[in-house]
């Protein structure tokens, strides 16, 4: 019943909806409605409330229909989804971006000096906090080696907790006893390095000094096999150097502000010859963090850039070459993913004038957090083949030897992580293309070259496929075993072959605590096939060098804290292998000595 009088009351004009309501008003100020009525009282009051709304609804129904005539247009379904801008992005901590950019790194045979041996680095004193503490760690290690091989190596360090750091290293080595049948073949290394750091405010002071002096004989011949032999002091090389440089770096702790390093490094390296390269470099990078996405969870915009100058001077010619490069680039994070984008730009001055222009891409994706990484990116470069470099890979090299600038640009790929908390690996497969790579081959042009026993470097275009590996497994605090491989496939322009480059190498390391005063260890290299070329005959012809196996062992015994004593065993298979045509090693070596710490 009810329902069917609001029915009618909405279906009212304007003016019955005024009479009704005066009819209800007047009724009520009367007391028309008697006390047998109250039902009806209340379903009065009741009609009233509606027939104002109805009122109100029907006044301002006209209005806007008076005004206004409106279309609605509907264009697609509602998507109930919350709009970008009310979403709630947080994270449960900050994500700290590093940039790991894969690169394997083979340690070759120090065939030069085979004894060397490596300073353990020494562990500093921890510092309390809040005590302004002096720290100073000394070590020095002499010994005596089977090839009449004095040996020294001294290191120092000292400095003050966010103060200061000082740290001095001197090395020294010798070998004086020949290679059997071959020209006499005996070599020093000498070097000094000075380094201080110095720590101001927010930045970082660094400073550095070292001189090198390396000599060595070009043994590479028997003298039995030739009536005429070259002047001794042709025989004998030499080759110094002094470096310098000098850094600042920001030391921020938060990532906001603008960190910035510059670093001013310069060299003078000469033989004894008279052959002669300066070289200074201005390395500089600046990055900041920025919000640039909200997609991102860390950001950086950054620069960083190079100004090389070379100048090179023999008997022969004398170059002024310069290279500057920038490099704008972006750094970033999403969930699982780290990135690192740029765009190298170098201009390369010489006798004419070049630019080269690569695209940088880094980009690392964690599979499984800690245990599975997989890597990739892009990368090009360009770079000085020195005098400096060719001598010290091969130190039989001529004072003539041509240097050159080369630009390669490379694509690479691969995994990285942990099996288990002992256990962890990488494999990387890359190509590389360059223009200007140098292979040595034996000199025919010096004065020496009738028993072909230095070398020159030729230079070819072409391409290089690596793939590498590496794993280390640390079976407990006692024993760490570390393998790693490397095969190299060379694709080449114009050479036949990579001349007196290896195709494989495989090293293998072992480290065992025999006891809390014993430490035993092993190293393994392998080098395979490598070719060269013997241009003591005509034609030319092509020489397949033995791959080679060098077993090295050691003996590493504690006395006290500070007093130990050392013995190893380097080619203990005795094999006198030829790592470069002509120059064989020496066959099983020994050293022995003591290390104390002060």
């Amino acid at each position: 019943m009810m329902i069917l009088i609001i029915r009618k009351i909405m279906m009212m004009n304007k003016n019955q909806i005024s009479i009704l309501s005066m009819i209800v008003v007047n009724n009520k100020n009367k007391n028309i409605i008697s006390t047998t009525n109250k039902h009806m009282k209340t379903l009065t009051i009741l009609v009233t409330i509606i027939v104002l709304l109805a009122t109100s609804f029907t006044s301002a129904q006209s209005q806007s229909t008076e005004k206004y005539n409106e279309q609605v247009t509907i264009v697609s379904s509602f998507d109930p989804s919350i709009n970008q801008a009310y979403k709630v992005n947080t994270s449960p901590q900050e994500m700290q971006f590093t940039m790991e950019k894969p690169e394997f790194t083979f340690q070759a045979l120090n065939i030069e000096l085979p004894t060397n041996i490596t300073l353990n680095p020494i562990k500093p004193v921890v510092i309390n906090a809040d005590k302004r503490v002096v720290l100073t760690n000394n070590s020095l290690k002499i010994g005596i080696g089977s090839l009449i091989s004095p040996y020294v190596d001294f290191f120092h360090s000292s400095g003050q907790k966010n103060d200061y750091r000082f740290d001095a290293h001197f090395y020294h080595l010798s070998t004086f006893k020949n290679v059997k049948d071959y020209s006499p073949s005996p070599q020093t290394n000498t070097y000094l390095d000075l380094n201080y750091r110095k720590f101001i405010g927010y930045h970082i002071l660094n400073a550095g000094i070292d001189y090198s002096l390396k000599t060595n004989r070009y043994y590479g011949f028997k003298p039995d096999d030739y009536t005429t032999l070259p002047a001794d002091d042709d025989l004998k090389q030499m080759f110094n150097m002094a470096r310098v440089n000098v850094g600042l770096l920001s030391n921020y702790k938060n990532n906001n502000k603008l960190s910035h390093s510059v670093l001013l490094d310069a060299y003078y390296y000469f033989d004894k010859y008279n052959t002669s390269e300066t070289n200074a470099n201005l390395n500089f990078d600046v990055h900041k963090s920025f919000d640039v996405s909200d997609i991102l969870n860390y950001q950086e915009l950054g620069i960083s850039g190079k100004v090389s100058y070379f100048q090179n001077t023999d008997s022969l010619v004398s170059t002024n070459d310069m290279l500057v490069s920038v490099t704008p680039y972006f750094n970033a994070n999403y969930g699982m993913i780290n990135f690192h984008i740029g765009l190298n730009f170098n201009l390369l001055n010489t006798t004419v004038s070049k630019f080269y222009f690569y695209p940088i891409l880094d980009v690392n994706i964690n599979i499984i957090p800690d245990a599975l990484t997989i890597f990739a990116g892009l990368d090009g470069n360009v770079e000085k083949q020195s005098f400096l470099e060719l001598s010290t890979l091969n130190p039989w090299v001529s004072s003539t030897i041509p240097t050159n600038w080369d630009n390669t640009f490379k694509a690479y790929g691969g995994v990285r992580g942990n099996i288990s908390d002992k256990i962890n690996y990488s494999a990387q497969v890359s190509w590389q293309k360059f223009n200007n790579m140098f292979f040595f081959v034996n000199d025919t042009n010096s004065k020496t070259s009738e028993p072909f026993n230095k070398f020159e470097a030729i230079y070819d275009k072409g391409s290089i496929t690596t793939v590498s590996g590496e794993i280390s497994y640390a079976a407990s605090e006692k024993i760490d075993v570390n393998f790693g491989a490397k095969y190299n496939a060379y694709s080449l322009d114009t050479l036949d072959s990579p001349y007196q480059k290896p195709i494989s190498e495989v090293k293998l390391g072992v480290s065992f605590l025999a006891t809390e005063k014993i430490r035993i260890w092993t190293d393994v290299y392998y080098f395979g096939k490598r070719t060269a070329l013997d241009l003591s005959v005509s034609p030319n012809t092509e020489i397949d060098l033995d791959a080679f196996i060098d077993l090295n062992i050691g003996v590493d015994y504690k006395l006290t804290k500070q007093l130990s004593a050392f013995l190893s065993l380097t080619n203990l298979l005795n094999s006198q292998y030829q790592r470069y045509y002509h120059y064989p090693v020496n066959g099983i070596q020994v050293m022995g000595g003591i290390m104390y710490k002060f």
